[in-house]
């Protein structure tokens, strides 16, 4: 019964867990994948990369629009834009300049890709209720 309502609790969001969930399964991939000798670890360590610039950018996002409705000073939501921009930006740029030696830009799409969802589930991950 216990159990029941624990589980039930992490669900009651469930843009937030459709987004982890994908994380998960492309991760378990790329692993998999690693672990059969199929790709090297350098689209594992993109992975990693796109996946912590794309969490990055969530928070930077959830924290714009907190400080937007605290303040509404419009130019520091223009400025969190702009670094979430560069927060998305970054890792491909290092993965495409480094000549794919430490990170495949292969692996950082892949790491990237959930970013493709928030069109959908912004709304639900900032748990805004009304403006």
């Amino acid at each position: 019964m216990e159990l029941k309502s624990i589980y039930k609790n992490w669900f009651k969001n469930p843009a937030i867990t459709i987004i982890f969930m994908i994380s998960f399964l492309t991760g378990m991939t790329i692993t998999l994948l690693f672990v059969l000798k199929i790709i090297n670890y350098s689209w594992l360590t993109g992975w990693v990369l796109g996946l912590t610039s794309f969490l990055v950018g969530i928070f930077i996002s959830k924290k714009s629009v907190v400080l937007l409705l605290e303040n509404e000073n419009h130019f520091l939501f223009y400025f969190f834009f702009l670094l979430r921009i560069g927060a998305y930006a970054t890792p491909l740029f290092i993965a495409f300049f480094n000549n794919n030696i430490i990170f495949d830009y292969r692996g950082v799409l892949i790491g990237l890709s959930p970013i493709l969802l928030l069109p959908f589930t912004n709304h639900k991950i900032l748990n805004l209720k009304s403006y």
